[in-house]
């Protein structure tokens, strides 16, 4: 993690809201659970990302500046049958959201 990065080693990160927020100090990665039905996954991933890096998500980059927010949560609520994966690049974290209600957040590695 680099010096941007307010959170360091196995130490989880309080939760934002009622949605489930952790991380994962095997994989390095920061977990948020959302409601699937509702329109949570935007922002579950800008608050998620803004946790991450340190940054007020209101000083980020606009997220419908790298994905149609629009057809994510479209994608997303699609289907259930099968698992679904939208993997993207959003201020420099690589970012995981699925049909199961998961965001995983890997942080910049410099």
């Amino acid at each position: 993690m680099n010096e941007n990065t307010s959170h360091t080693g196995s130490t989880p990160f309080r939760p934002t809201g009622d949605d489930s927020t952790g991380y994962d100090p095997t994989t390095g990665t920061f977990h948020r659970e959302f409601d699937i039905d509702s329109e949570t996954v935007l922002s579950a991933v800008v608050e998620t990302v803004g946790a991450v890096t340190n940054r007020d998500p209101t000083a980020m980059t606009a997220l419908y500046e790298m994905v149609d927010p629009e057809a994510l949560g479209a994608l997303l609520r699609s289907t259930r049958d099968r698992p679904i994966e939208i993997s993207f690049s959003y201020e420099r974290c690589q970012v995981t959201v699925s049909n199961d209600g998961r965001v995983v957040v890997e942080p910049p590695t410099n």
